[in-house]
């Protein structure tokens, strides 16, 4: 089974990345050169992340190499601006902090809906 869905709306010129079930390291691996590549030439490269179908689970599931691909997966994505809906309150905390220690704080924020997403990415 996929663990996520990837793919760049021409119209919007957003990348939309829907994570299902469980995003482990080696998803992370196997997503990482598929986001650059939808990403390559673009003009604004803003990225909507849907957690809603992910797993939902404490931040006792977030091992230290589960940790460490997250922080560099966050460093390698080249990315202006990011939207995410869907997350628990336990994934919007460990989101938080791996945006803080990958300096993106300023550039992605959480929404409840894909609208208010697609909103503030446009602005």
């Amino acid at each position: 089974m996929d663990k996520f869905i990837l793919s760049y709306d021409d119209k919007d010129q957003v990348l939309y990345l829907k994570i299902l079930g469980l995003m482990d390291s080696e998803g992370l691996r196997e997503l990482l050169p598929r986001f650059q590549k939808l990403l390559e030439g673009k003009p604004r490269r803003y990225v909507l992340v849907d957690m809603s179908e992910s797993v939902q689970l404490d931040a006792s599931f977030m091992t230290k190499e589960l940790r460490n691909s997250y922080k560099e997966l966050m460093n390698q994505m080249d990315s202006d601006k990011g939207a995410i809906i869907g997350a628990s309150p336990a994934l919007r905390m460990i989101a938080k902090i791996a945006l803080a220690v990958s300096g993106r704080s300023d550039t992605t924020k959480f929404f409840k809906t894909k609208e208010e997403a697609l909103c503030w990415l446009k602005e």
